[in-house]
C-alpha cells in the first residue's frame, strides 16, 4: 500500500482579491494560518486525535502548496498521508474521513455548527467530547491569521474548496468576529456551577455556568494543582451520580469580539456547595 494524497483549495474573493492580488502581509498571514491549521488537524487525524499546540509539522502527513494561479487568488494544497496512516484509516475511505474531520474541526473553531457525517468521525466525537473544544482552542490563533484579509476588508470571503465536490467552508466577517478574541480579562470573578467533563490528561474540561445558563469549555490555569483538579473531578462525579455537584469557581474569561464568553480560565475551585 502506498501513501494517500488529497487536495484542497483556498480561494479568496472580494476586494483586491478579485484582481488576483492581496496586500503582501495579508497574503503571508493567510498562508501562515493555513499552514498551521492544516498541519495541526492533519497531525491529530493521523495520531489518534493528539492535539499539538506548537507550530510543528504533522507526523504521518506532509503538506505541500502549489504555485499561485494567474488572475485569481487561489492556493492549492496537497496533503499526503504516510502508508501506515492510510492503512490504519483505510485507503478507500481516508479522503472522505479527513474532509469530514477537517470540516468538523475548522467549523467548530470559527463558531459554525457542523455534525460529523462519517461513522469514524462520529465515533470520535462521541468517545471524547472534549477533543473538539481542545482542538478548537489550538486552532484559534491560526484562524486569526487566516482572517487577516477579512479584517482589512469586511467584503472579503475565504472559501475552502474540495476539488470536484465544491466549497466545504466559507469564512467571512461573522467568523472573523468569532475568532477575534479580546485579551483574556485580567480581573477574576467568582461563579457557581458544576463540572460536567474533565480530561485527566490535560487541563481542559467543560462546566455548566449558572451565570451563563449553559455549558462552556474551560482550562485549568494551574493543571498541576492536585487540589483544584481533585475538586473538579469530585464535582463531575457528583453530577454524574445525580447530586448537585455545585462548586464555587474563581475564573477569568476569554470572550469573542461580540462579547460572547468562549471559555473560562479556572484559577481556583473553593469548595463543593
Amino acid at each position: 500500500m502506498s501513501e494517500k494524497e488529497l487536495s484542497l483549495i483556498i480561494r479568496i474573493e472580494g476586494g483586491t482579491a478579485d484582481e488576483g492580488v492581496l496586500d503582501v502581509y495579508d497574503a503571508a498571514n493567510t498562508i501562515y494560518g493555513v499552514a498551521r491549521a492544516i498541519n495541526l488537524v492533519a497531525h491529530a487525524f493521523a495520531n489518534d486525535d493528539e492535539v499539538r499546540k506548537k507550530n510543528s509539522s504533522a507526523h504521518g502527513a506532509s503538506v505541500f502548496i502549489h504555485s499561485s494561479k494567474k488572475g485569481c487568488f487561489e492556493e492549492q494544497l496537497d496533503i499526503k498521508f504516510d502508508e501506515h496512516v492510510a492503512e490504519k484509516i483505510g485507503a478507500s475511505v481516508i479522503v472522505n474521513n479527513f474532509w469530514d474531520y477537517l470540516t468538523w474541526t475548522w467549523s467548530h473553531s470559527v463558531g459554525i455548527e457542523y455534525e460529523p457525517r462519517m461513522p469514524r468521525i462520529k465515533k470520535i466525537s462521541e468517545r471524547n467530547d472534549l477533543f473538539i473544544h481542545e482542538i478548537a482552542d489550538a486552532l484559534e490563533s491560526p484562524m486569526q491569521y487566516m482572517h487577516k484579509s477579512i479584517a482589512r476588508d469586511k467584503t472579503v470571503k475565504i472559501y475552502v474548496n474540495r476539488p470536484r465536490v465544491g466549497d466545504e467552508l466559507a469564512f467571512d466577517s461573522d467568523t472573523l468576529d468569532y475568532v477575534s478574541v479580546r485579551e483574556e480579562q485580567t480581573d477574576t470573578e467568582y461563579i457557581t456551577g458544576n463540572v460536567t467533563r474533565v480530561n485527566v490528561l490535560s487541563q481542559f474540561g467543560r462546566l455548566y455556568s449558572d451565570v451563563e445558563g449553559r455549558v462552556i469549555s474551560f482550562e485549568l490555569k494551574n493543571p498541576d494543582d492536585r487540589r483544584v483538579r481533585g475538586l473538579s473531578l469530585k464535582s463531575m462525579q457528583d453530577h454524574n451520580e445525580g447530586k448537585p455537584g455545585k462548586v464555587y469557581l474563581k475564573v477569568s474569561k476569554i470572550v469573542s469580539a461580540q462579547g460572547v464568553v468562549k471559555r473560562y480560565i479556572v484559577h481556583d475551585i473553593l469548595e463543593i456547595i
